[in-house]
């Protein structure tokens, strides 16, 4: 590593600029992956409760499969039959809905029937809300009821932060949720246990039986934004492979003269290789810190200003991608070191 580090130091300026390149493109990654996950949040994370205990959902079909929950409605029929399969089944309910209280705010209405909780959502009693960190930032935290539909409801307490289509939620009963949205039908999907009802107790029903992730899917608005910017973040990684796979090229043979005069005075070429290596490493381990780290306090920064997630997912996940990515694009560029000749420095070609 003496050369490496020699090395470094002497052509600082350049390994400046690449690092500048690599830190850039980490912000970029990371920055999208954060992005990514808050979208996420804002759009499935009501779903995502209701199907944290692993619960299967039974949601109304056509011939292409289950229908998008946008569209989602159960008759009574229906119900009865899932209920027949299973008669712990849970109906529950998703609808947007506008609050009256002078905000004109749109929400969505996440109702549970009675017969118990789904996932980590419980509905409150008869007649009564549970609002959201969203609902807060609304209409004002501490609000005892809210009007909706000519009528009010009571506020029973607080669920956390949830989000159904980049709307906030209000969690209420079946009953109640059926006069908010009376073009709901009977339910939006009905949740199961995995056991007692299968594809084939369904089948024939107009219904098909999906999981946790498959409730998440069924949001069109989800899929399409998760499908676009995951595509955007796949670029990203292949555009810093190649960017840095390309600057250790076009620096492998800036360096090929002196390579072969390490080799000319004894290195191996698997120590060229190792110290070629190691110089990458050090590169893009400080650029890809740095970028990652500039990203995660930006998350911190904007807070609830906007949808972003830092986590380990958004922070390590990229760090650990980029670095094999560019020691990948690093190590294909090695051919100008593998190959430099020691007797092209000794004076043999001349």
């Amino acid at each position: 590593m003496f050369f490496a580090l020699r090395d470094l130091r002497s052509a600082r300026w350049r390994f400046v600029l690449i690092t500048g390149v690599v830190l850039m493109l980490s912000v970029l990654v990371a920055g999208l992956l954060g992005l990514t996950a808050g979208l996420a949040d804002q759009s499935v994370s009501a779903l995502r409760a209701l199907g944290s205990d692993g619960s299967g959902f039974v949601l109304p079909a056509d011939d292409k499969g289950p229908v998008d929950l946008d569209r989602a409605a159960l008759t009574d029929d229906q119900v009865a039959t899932v209920l027949a399969e299973d008669p712990s089944a849970v109906p529950v309910g998703l609808a947007r809905i506008n609050l009256d209280n002078g905000t004109e705010t749109g929400v969505s209405a996440v109702a549970v029937g009675l017969a118990g909780p789904v996932g980590s959502v419980t509905p409150p009693a008869a007649g009564e809300v549970l609002v959201t960190t969203g609902v807060d930032d609304e209409v004002g935290a501490g609000a005892s009821q809210l009007s909706v539909g000519g009528g009010t409801l009571a506020v029973a307490g607080h669920v956390g932060d949830l989000w159904h289509s980049h709307t906030p939620v209000v969690v209420t009963d079946l009953d109640t949720w059926r006069e908010l949205a009376p073009r709901g039908g009977a339910a939006t999907t009905m949740a199961v246990q995995a056991d007692p009802v299968s594809d084939a107790a369904v089948d024939g029903s107009g219904l098909a039986l999906v999981d946790s992730d498959g409730l998440v899917g069924a949001l069109p608005s989800h899929r399409a934004e998760n499908s676009s910017l995951t595509t955007m973040t796949y670029m990203l990684l292949a555009v810093t492979a190649l960017v840095v796979g390309a600057f250790f090229a076009v620096w492998g043979m800036q360096r090929r003269r002196d390579v072969a005069v390490l080799k000319a005075l004894g290195a191996s070429t698997a120590a060229v290789v190792r110290d070629s290596v190691g110089q990458a490493a050090i590169v893009l381990a400080v650029g890809i810190g740095g970028g990652v780290g500039i990203a995660a306090l930006f998350g911190l920064a904007v807070g609830g200003a906007v949808p972003f997630v830092v986590s380990a997912g958004t922070t390590l996940v990229p760090a650990a991608l980029l670095a094999v990515l560019g020691l990948a694009g690093a190590a294909v560029s090695l051919r100008p070191v593998v190959t430099a000749d020691p007797n092209s420095a000794l004076g043999a070609a001349r």
